[in-house]
């Protein structure tokens, strides 16, 4: 943990002295835009996103184009009009070329915690002509039954000979372990909406 911490650090003091001055009067100030866009987000769009263009299938083209880029499709339904991703776990601040972690707080927390990412795109019609994108990114946090490769001994976390016992459930059924639900990433959201938005010159 501590070795993450301090290459972290190392890597925002990078990101710092490269976005800043260089120093040299005859030289501008140096310009790193793929530093930018993992430290800072896309300009807000609306979501959904109106297009004003009616032909279907350039607005679908381009939705999964500019989604696939963050995501690999599982699957694309035209008649529902519904783009589906498979889950993707979050990039760290030691994976600059991946764009899934937008902003450096995301981005710091995928780094200490496993955070995993999907998108939902729909491409319905307009009421007033053309089509709306609405595009949902949902984060999840993984939940394990114990630590992994814990420190501790073996007798702490042995779970191989569990005693059985039978439980009367009362009451909602508990979410199952695996992945919890932390809400839908809008930086991220954002940043899909404009790639699309550039991708048509709107």
């Amino acid at each position: 943990m501590r070795k993450t911490r301090i290459a972290a650090a190392c890597l925002l003091g990078l990101a710092v002295s490269l976005s800043g001055p260089t120093g040299c009067s005859t030289m501008g100030p140096f310009h790193a835009p793929h530093l930018s866009r993992i430290f800072s987000p896309r300009p807000v769009a609306e979501n959904p996103l109106a297009i004003p263009i009616t032909d279907f299938e350039v607005v679908w083209r381009k939705s999964v184009e500019v989604t696939d880029r963050y995501f690999d499709i599982d699957r694309e339904d035209r008649l529902a009009h519904t783009i589906v991703t498979q889950p993707k776990i979050g990039a760290t601040l030691l994976e600059p070329w991946s764009g899934d972690s937008v902003g450096f707080t995301e981005r710091l927390e995928s780094t200490l915690q496993t955070i995993r990412r999907f998108a939902i795109v729909k491409v319905e019609p307009a009421p007033t002509g053309g089509y709306l994108v609405k595009v949902e990114v949902w984060k999840e946090l993984e939940d394990m039954v114990k630590p992994d490769r814990a420190a501790a001994g073996r007798a702490v976390f042995n779970n191989d000979f569990p005693v059985n016992r039978t439980h009367e459930i009362i009451g909602p059924v508990p979410a199952p372990l695996g992945w919890i639900p932390r809400g839908r990433d809008p930086n991220l959201e954002q940043a899909i909406l404009a790639g699309i938005r550039d991708s048509l010159f709107l």
